[in-house]
C-alpha cells in the first residue's frame, strides 16, 4: 500500500507539473516570437499559439488524469483484496487456535497446570511531523510493567521487545473508531503492516507460533498514538495490534492485550476487563483463556 500512495503521489504531481509547463511554454512563445510580430501577425500569433498548448495541455491532462484513476482504482482492489486476506487469516488462526486448544483450556480449568507460558508484544508508538514520540517513552514503558505485573497471575510472562518509534507517519497519529467503521478504515491496514524488525533473522524473532502450532505469525503490536477516538485503547478482532493513549489507566494496554485474548468487558470494579480498567484482577476462567489464546505461546 506504500508504494500505491507514493506513486499515486508522483501522478499528482507530475499532473500539477504538465499543467506549469503548459502556461510556461505558452508564455515563452508569446514573448519571444509572437510580440516581435508586427500587428495583426502578433495577435494571431498569440491565438494559435494558445489554442495550440491549450489543446496539447487538455490532452496531457486527461490522460494523465486517466492513468491516476486506473492507478487509484488498482490500489483499492489491492487494499480490499488485502485487507479479506487479513481478516480470514486472522479469524481462521484464532479458530484453528482455540480448537487445538480446546483440550489444555479445559485442563486449565480444573487446576491442571503447564507452566508458564510467554505472550510477546511489538511495541511501538507513532511519531509527530517533527519525529517526536506522542505518548511519552516513560507512559509506555509503565503500561508494560504493569501488564507484566498482571499477566503474571496467570504464569503468563510478558515479554516486550525495544520500543519502537515510527517515523513519517504522523497521518497515523488519530487512530480508527473503536466500531465497525474502524472495522473498515484504512488505517486499519497501515496498522496492520507496521514492521517490527527489519532484516530476516529479525523478522524470525518477532514471529510466534500458536499454541497449536498452526502456522507463525506476527507478534501483537502494541501502537501508541495520541488518540484513540472515545477510549483509552481499542482491540479489533482478528487485528494483531492495540491501539493505546495515554488518557487511559495504567493498566489499558494490560486491559486491551485481555480483549485480544479473547477477554469480553465486566461488570466488577476490581476485574482487569471492567471499562475502566483501574484495577487488575482476573478469574481462573480468565487466566485459562488467556493462556490458551493465540498470542500465548510456550516458546
Amino acid at each position: 500500500m506504500r508504494i500505491c500512495k507514493e506513486v499515486q503521489e508522483r501522478i499528482e504531481t507530475t499532473r500539477t507539473e504538465a499543467q506549469n509547463q503548459c502556461r510556461n511554454v505558452t508564455r515563452t512563445i508569446t514573448e519571444t516570437i509572437c510580440s516581435w510580430l508586427p500587428w495583426p501577425l502578433d495577435d494571431l500569433c498569440d491565438l494559435v499559439t494558445t489554442v495550440i498548448t491549450e489543446v496539447i495541455c487538455a490532452i496531457v491532462y486527461v490522460v494523465i488524469t486517466i492513468v491516476s484513476w486506473v492507478w487509484r482504482t488498482v490500489c483499492e482492489i489491492i487494499g480490499v483484496i488485502d485487507w479479506v486476506v487479513n481478516l480470514v487469516a486472522g479469524a481462521l488462526e484464532w479458530l484453528g487456535n482455540r480448537i487445538i486448544t480446546f483440550p489444555e483450556w479445559v485442563l486449565c480449568l480444573t487446576g491442571v497446570g503447564f507452566g508458564q507460558k510467554n505472550y510477546r508484544i511489538c511495541p511501538m508508538v507513532i511519531a509527530d511531523a517533527e519525529g517526536n514520540p506522542l505518548v511519552p517513552i516513560a507512559t509506555i514503558q509503565g503500561h508494560i510493567r504493569a501488564a507484566r505485573a498482571v499477566f503474571k497471575k496467570c504464569n503468563v510472562n510478558v515479554i516486550a521487545s525495544p520500543i519502537i518509534l515510527v517515523t513519517g507517519k504522523s497521518h497515523l497519529a488519530v487512530g480508527p473508531d473503536c466500531d465497525a467503521d474502524g472495522f473498515f478504515s484504512q488505517h486499519k491496514l497501515e496498522y496492520e503492516h507496521l514492521s517490527c524488525c527489519d532484516g530476516l533473522l529479525e523478522r524470525v524473532n518477532c514471529l510466534r507460533f500458536p499454541s497449536g502450532l498452526i502456522w507463525p505469525r506476527h507478534v501483537l503490536k502494541a501502537i501508541w498514538l495520541s488518540d484513540v477516538p472515545g477510549k483509552g485503547g481499542c482491540y479489533i478482532f482478528p487485528d494483531s495490534f492495540v491501539q493505546i493513549d495515554d488518557s487511559g489507566s495504567v493498566n489499558i494496554l494490560a486491559h486491551e492485550m485481555g480483549h485480544a485474548c479473547d477477554l469480553l468487558h465486566r461488570d466488577e470494579v476490581n476485574n482487569l476487563m471492567h471499562s475502566s480498567a483501574v484495577n487488575s484482577d482476573l478469574t481462573d476462567f480468565q487466566c485459562c483463556t488467556i493462556r490458551t489464546s493465540r498470542f500465548v505461546t510456550f516458546l
